[in-house]
């Protein structure tokens, strides 16, 4: 099977397959920089957010205004590159959230290892085997359209996001690879 059908095959969905990513093995630095909500989006509740300060990008889906903006800049410099940004998971409504979560998490420890725990409705819930973590409903990045996951499942596409997501504000939620909650899809308009 030619590399580039094995790679879109291989392809993880985290908004539709609820399924745990392998670890990127190649690149050599993660851009983290702590995620600031901007001033705008303060007050507003997320994964309620208006169509007025929503706005497509390149690759599909939707995100904050200005975080869409910045997005397609980047596009745009990964398509000079030879490099082709997939989104597999934008804005997500509150409602969206809340599916995704119950889909992933259960009320009791179904095994896997590492556990990652969230804390909701009162109560503790258990990131189930095989599942990649995502936040609690009304706590997600994606709710406040900052977030999207792109498809890096080829380290060419992730070294290149690595290497110059940054000067577009996009940077990573953590730069450990090691830890359960290590994303490498999941990249997040830090300005």
């Amino acid at each position: 099977m030619p590399a580039k059908k094995a790679a879109k095959k291989a392809a993880v969905k985290p908004a539709e397959t609820p399924q745990a990513a392998e670890k990127p093995k190649k690149a050599s630095k993660y851009p983290y920089k702590k995620l600031v909500v901007p001033a705008a989006l303060q007050g507003v509740e997320n994964g309620k957010l208006s169509g007025k300060i929503l706005r497509g990008v390149k690759c599909g889906g939707q995100m904050y205004v200005e975080a869409a903006e910045a997005f397609d800049g980047m596009y745009d410099q990964a398509i000079l590159s030879g490099i082709k940004l997939r989104n597999i998971g934008d804005y997500r409504s509150y409602e969206a959230q809340l599916g995704l979560f119950k889909q992933r998490y259960a009320l009791e420890d179904l095994g896997r290892k590492p556990q990652v725990t969230r804390t909701w409705d009162g109560k503790t819930w258990y990131l189930k085997p095989g599942m990649a973590p995502c936040s609690t409903p009304g706590k997600s990045n994606h709710g406040l359209g900052l977030a999207i996951d792109l498809d890096v499942t080829t380290a060419k596409v992730l070294d290149w996001m690595c290497a110059n997501a940054p000067t577009y504000g996009f940077y990573l939620q953590s730069d450990d690879p090691t830890s359960p909650e290590f994303e490498a899809w999941h990249w997040q308009f830090a300005g």
